[in-house]
């Protein structure tokens, strides 16, 4: 909450935020899943959730840019996962974080996307909400004029999605579902 209290002081007055759906986040545990477009993306979304969300990262974060740097992501509550392979220390800590309520923020695509390209969620993010029995949140970030002070950024949060059951096919469903909500999120005006 700290840290949250410091982005609404620091951050807040120069971003004009809109937030639109955050009815539809659930109580209890849920992957928050979204586009990524910047590194100011988790800010973004830790100030509009109003619940600690505990952010995968790319492990180079914790590796390449020194120790400090690490453990302020770890204070802030983001863990480390290794993209090159399935990696069950990450998938354990966010299942565990799951299992007891918490909301787990995966970009899918598995880093930040420029350029406009469309959303193509890797399988991660379903597999861990099949397996965990918990809903996929959809999430849409866009900012026409890029992520700057004073640009308008909007962050549209859709209705849970949830799983029929463990298997690897409901878990590729909710992947395509996943894909054509965010789909539908970015039309949106």
């Amino acid at each position: 909450m700290f840290f949250r209290l410091i982005a609404l002081i620091l951050v807040r007055p120069f971003f004009r935020i809109k937030y639109l759906g955050r009815n539809n986040l659930p109580k209890g545990g849920f992957i928050l899943a979204s586009v990524h477009l910047s590194y100011f993306d988790p800010v973004c979304l830790g100030m509009g959730i109003g619940r600690k969300i505990f952010f995968m990262a790319k492990s180079e974060l914790f590796t390449e840019h020194g120790f400090l740097a690490g453990g302020f992501l770890r204070l802030c509550g983001v863990f480390p996962v290794k993209r090159t392979s399935a990696d069950k220390g990450s998938i354990d800590k966010a299942s565990e974080l799951l299992s007891r309520g918490r909301i787990v923020g995966i970009f899918p695509q598995g880093g930040i996307v420029r350029g406009g390209k469309s959303f193509s969620p890797k399988a991660g993010a379903a597999l861990l909400a099949a397996k965990s029995g918990v809903p996929l949140v959809p999430v849409h970030i866009s900012a026409p004029k890029g992520i700057r002070p004073f640009a308008g950024i909007t962050v549209r949060i859709g209705k849970p999605i949830y799983s029929a059951d463990e298997t690897l096919s409901a878990a590729r469903e909710l992947n395509k579902r996943l894909k054509n909500t965010i789909q539908e999120l970015s039309e949106e005006k």
